[in-house]
């Protein structure tokens, strides 16, 4: 399975954990009529407690929908091309260590390319296999010869 599968199963079981649990307390609630939910004995002489709670818990809410929607993959820029990919792949082939690759072509067409390497790889096998020729090799299966690249290395600790 992959990471972001994975990512995405997790957050749905845990999502739906939650609405489970907030249903049963709402339904707790309904059993007992006037019986409170919560405590609030603590907040007693204390003003601003409550407010600095429910201010919590909304950025808490606001911090965890964003990497929600980010998990799902929304606001990510470009498309994936499976052409320069493959190019991409034939291009590093015979270096060891090299681990996840992706090509993204972004709205002004620019090339957002990012390589994953192992800790055992040849970091300056490539970097230069890169810059001689993998690079200009992208830019042709995309069709933008022209086209500005960025590029991403990202070397694991494992």
């Amino acid at each position: 399975m992959r990471p972001r599968w994975g990512n995405r199963l997790g957050l749905l079981l845990v999502g739906l954990a939650l609405v489970a649990g907030g249903f049963g307390l709402l339904a707790a609630a309904r059993g007992r009529p006037g019986a409170a939910l919560i405590d609030r004995s603590v907040a007693d002489g204390k003003p601003w407690a409550l407010p600095l709670l429910a201010g919590a818990a909304i950025v808490l809410a606001l911090v965890a929908t964003r990497w929600l929607f980010m998990a799902l993959g929304w606001g990510r820029v470009g498309s994936r091309t499976g052409a320069g990919i493959a190019m991409l792949g034939v291009a590093l082939k015979g270096i060891d260590g090299i681990g996840h690759i992706s090509v993204r072509l972004v709205r002004d067409g620019r090339l957002r390319v990012s390589v994953s390497l192992r800790r055992s790889a040849d970091l300056r096998q490539v970097i230069r296999r890169l810059d001689e020729s993998a690079i200009s090799r992208v830019r042709r299966a995309v069709g933008r010869d022209d086209a500005l690249a960025v590029v991403r290395l990202h070397v694991r600790r494992r």
